[in-house]
This record gives C-alpha cells, sequence and structure tokens, in this order.
C-alpha cells in the first residue's frame, strides 16, 4: 500500500520546488519573465519591476508607483504575504539609506558570531592572517587532527556568509582555510580563530554603494603562483566594481598546476572573463549599456590575450581557458594594464602586509 499526496507538505525533500514553482506562475502570469542570468530574479520590463526570491524570503526592487501597490496587492491575495515596507534587513544585512547612497552592513551577524565561538571578548587584530602562519600551513594527518573537526568547520562555514554578503576582504583567507575542512589541526584552528579576532576588530566595516554614479564596469583579475604547499596550484581571484561600488569578488585555487606565473596569470583572467559574461545578462535583463573593462597587472598575460597566435608560452594552455582571448578579440571588453601595487584582486590571492590591506580593502568597500 501507498499513499498518493494530493498536496505539498512542508518541510518534504521537493517542497522548496514546488513551493518555487507556484511562485514562479503566478508571477509569469502577472507578466513578469524569468531573468536569463538567476532563476530567482524576476523582471517586469514594461513596469521595470524586480522581484528576488530566496525561499519564502521576497525583495521588490522598484520606484514607488500604483503598479507596485498594485502588485503586492494581488500577491496578497494569493499568498500569505506580510509587507515589510522599505527593506532595511535581508538575510541577515542591514540596509541603510542616505542621499550618499546605500550601505550594507553584517554587524548584527558577526557579533552573534563571536559570541557563539566564545571570540566576542577576544583580542582585536589588524590582519586577516599572519603572513608568517599563512605559508606553513599544510594539509592535516589524521594523527594531528583536533578532538572536534565540526568545530572549526562551523567556524569557517560561519565565515562563508560573511564573505558572500558584505566581507571581501575574507575571500582568500577563508578560502585557503576552506580546505583544510576535512582534517583540521591546532595550526589551522588557530588561524581561523585569528580570524574571528579580526573580525572584532573590524566588525564595523561595511560596504558603501554611492548615489548617482556614473555606471561602468571595471574588473580586477590576479593570481599568485604555485601558493598552495600541498598541491603547487595557485590561487585565483577577481572582483569587479560598478563605478567605485564592488559588486561582485571571488577567490579560487586553480584546477590545473601552472609552469609559470604568466599562465597562472591567464588562468585567473580567464576565470574574470567568465564572471563578467554572466554580468553582462544582468545589465541587458536590466536595460542598461554599460561599457566593461578587465584588468591586469602582467603584461605576459595581456600579451597572449591579445594575439591568437599559439606560441610556447600558451601551446598547452586548456583550450576553455582561452575563452577570455575570444572575447576580447571579439570586443566584449577593453583590456587595460594595472600596477601591481594598484590591482584590487591582490587581496584575494595571497595574504598582505597590514599597509596594502588595509589601502586594498577600504577601496573596495568604497570607505
Amino acid at each position: 500500500m501507498v499513499w498518493k499526496l494530493n498536496k505539498c507538505l512542508y518541510g518534504l525533500k521537493q517542497s522548496a520546488r514546488e513551493w518555487h514553482g507556484r511562485f514562479s506562475r503566478s508571477l509569469l502570469e502577472t507578466g513578469f519573465q524569468k531573468s536569463t542570468f538567476d532563476p530567482c530574479v524576476f523582471v517586469h520590463h514594461d513596469e521595470n519591476i524586480y522581484i528576488s526570491v530566496y525561499v519564502d524570503d521576497i525583495a521588490l526592487y522598484a520606484s514607488p508607483s500604483i503598479h507596485l501597490t498594485a502588485l503586492v496587492d494581488e500577491l496578497k491575495k494569493e499568498f500569505d504575504l506580510t509587507d515589510m515596507g522599505t527593506a532595511s534587513w535581508l538575510l541577515g544585512i542591514h540596509i541603510t539609506y542616505s542621499p550618499a547612497g546605500i550601505t550594507l552592513s553584517q554587524h548584527a551577524y558577526i557579533e552573534k558570531v563571536l559570541k557563539r565561538f566564545d571570540m566576542d571578548s577576544s583580542r582585536p587584530v589588524s590582519t586577516p592572517l599572519d603572513i608568517k602562519l599563512s605559508k606553513q600551513l599544510q594539509k592535516g594527518t589524521p594523527e594531528q587532527q583536533i578532538d572536534d573537526p565540526s568545530y572549526y568547520q562551523s567556524i569557517i562555514g560561519s565565515l562563508m556568509y560573511a564573505v558572500t554578503g558584505t566581507r571581501p576582504d575574507l575571500a582568500h583567507t577563508i578560502s585557503l582555510l576552506s580546505q583544510f575542512n576535512s582534517c583540521p589541526n591546532e595550526s589551522h584552528l588557530t588561524a581561523a580563530k585569528h580570524v574571528l579576532r579580526y573580525l572584532r576588530a573590524t566588525k564595523d566595516w561595511t560596504l558603501f554603494y554611492p548615489a548617482n554614479e556614473k555606471l561602468y564596469l571595471e574588473g580586477y583579475a590576479d593570481a599568485d603562483y604555485a601558493t598552495c604547499l600541498s598541491t603547487r596550484r595557485s590561487f585565483s581571484g577577481y572582483v569587479f566594481c560598478l563605478g567605485r561600488a564592488a559588486i561582485s569578488w571571488r577567490t579560487r585555487k586553480q584546477d590545473v598546476v601552472t609552469t609559470s606565473t604568466t599562465e597562472a596569470e591567464y588562468l585567473a583572467l580567464s576565470l574574470a572573463c567568465r564572471q563578467l559574461q554572466w554580468l553582462q545578462k544582468v545589465f541587458v535583463d536590466f536595460n542598461l549599456s554599460v561599457p566593461c573593462a578587465l584588468r591586469c597587472d602582467n603584461t605576459a598575460t595581456i600579451s597572449i590575450t591579445e594575439d591568437d597566435k599559439i606560441n610556447d608560452r600558451s601551446k598547452h594552455i586548456d583550450v576553455h581557458y582561452h575563452k577570455v582571448q575570444e572575447e576580447y578579440l571579439k570586443g566584449t571588453f577593453e583590456l587595460l594594464y594595472v600596477r601591481s601595487d594598484q590591482n584590487l584582486a591582490d587581496i584575494f590571492t595571497k595574504t598582505l602586509p597590514r599597509p596594502t590591506h588595509d589601502r586594498l580593502a577600504k577601496t573596495i568597500r568604497c570607505a
């Protein structure tokens, strides 16, 4: 005997999918379209209304109008909906408005994390990770593993959400420490607690998005060659700024072992190029025409991108990394040189001294 379920219940494996399907159908019937860049973003081109959905947290982006009011009323008829007014909190991120622009903060979330791990009264430090310690971190062994690996994993998981939200300055550090999740030892735990101490010192840091800025997309790509002591792989990093405000960032250990700094930088540029293509889809859905540029601090990498001839420096590179060359030759973006000390992506590839870290972090936060 089996039971046939006629109505989806909360808590089932497929519940989230069914809920999203029902909500999507409701929006599509009212003139919305799914965006091309994210299935959880809906666009009404005629009324310039945008909706983002995270499970049952729904945010509407539009100027006040009768169309917006009518949409909220329609949704209330079909769903048990609470209108919270102008957004001041969204997924743990505090949003404040001023004539100068919009500020995003995770101060409350960071305080909660510090209290959870008993680090709310710890001694603050000025950098996310000590340079000497970062150069000594290696894969742990079962004999060295701490008694409760889940404690370390919980710290890293909590910090990852801060990185995703408003703390790009932690991206490289958390990417580095997360590779030790399977077998953390005392040195890894010490490094993770060092990050928490840094958070205590910088919990008031915010991301600021100025109003009335001229829109241009500028991406910075960088790589740190062969810095993973266990695999000798390099780290890629990028950050994209719309005007002066950082909107997208990432740190990632490369999938292959590169044989030169040029090759590592070229792979980092390819990663940034793919993100740039995704961001351009966003601009299309938002009816924006935004000039785009990528910046790199390696002249050899720029030469390979600009010249489609095969040479000894590039003939062995896997074909899918040459996407950056194809897009450049199509005119998708400008490729510009930036001095290494002015490359904002430097903070996403390595542990930096305090003055350099503070300078780059301040620029990225638009502080």
